[in-house]
């Protein structure tokens, strides 16, 4: 009989629990929801802080007035600059263009024989860290005896800056790939043909895993940039 009160005991304790971890949960998404209701709620909780702040450190009305303004005035201030601070932070993250991108130092390197002039070479870099260039990268190498940009070039590109290489990427991963390469680059001045970036994406993948095969674009690649 004991044992079947005590388990009725703690049924009901789980029980209280869990509604609490629940409102609990309720509450925390209420205030991520809200900047507004964040700052109130930490504000509320820095008040009795400052009141035991202001009691403790004077003993007349006027002294802990003033301490227990200015203590809530420097929290505000502090909440607003964190507050700042993550909206910030999630922005940098979310505006990232999501391929992770190996990082070298430019400087010094052969940038004339790929032909990018000091603007691209600033746009390269803003791929690097990870963003999408407000101009494009003008892709000026063209495909033997043609007038056209060649592909092959920014594939290349793009296997020595990528992590781990776009040969035989996922799906996944090619999607990011190939919306990355018609925002970030143009092709002799023209845009990126959707149908074009498919179909050589699939010729350069299959030519750069056959070992009887050079491709040259990215034996240009390794000789300015040296192996991933």
């Amino acid at each position: 009989m004991i044992f079947i009160r005590m388990k009725g005991v703690i049924e009901a304790i789980g029980k209280f629990f869990y509604k609490f971890l629940k409102k609990k949960e309720s509450f925390y998404h209420s205030l991520d929801k809200s900047e507004g209701k964040k700052i109130l709620f930490l504000l509320t909780c820095m008040t009795p802080v400052a009141f035991i702040a202001a009691f403790t450190f004077s003993d007349t009305f006027k002294t802990q007035l003033l301490i227990f303004t200015g203590y809530l005035c420097m929290a505000f201030l502090t909440i607003i600059l964190s507050a700042g601070y993550q909206s910030g932070l999630k922005r940098f993250h979310r505006d990232k263009h999501g391929l992770e991108m190996i990082k070298i130092n430019l400087y010094g390197k052969d940038f004339p024989k790929l032909l990018f002039t000091d603007e691209d070479l600033d746009n390269f870099h803003l791929l690097l860290m990870g963003y999408i260039p407000q101009t494009r990268i003008n892709n000026r190498n063209l495909i033997k005896n043609g007038s056209s940009a060649n592909y092959f070039f920014v594939f290349s590109l793009m296997h020595r800056f990528v992590r781990d290489g776009i040969i035989d990427i996922d799906t996944a991963r090619r999607k990011i790939l190939f919306e990355i390469i018609r925002e970030s680059f143009s092709m002799n001045g023209n845009p990126v043909n959707p149908n074009t970036l498919e179909s050589s994406f699939s010729r350069w993948n299959t030519s750069m895993k056959d070992k009887q095969l050079v491709v040259l674009e990215h034996e240009k690649i390794i000789e300015v940039f040296g192996e991933q």
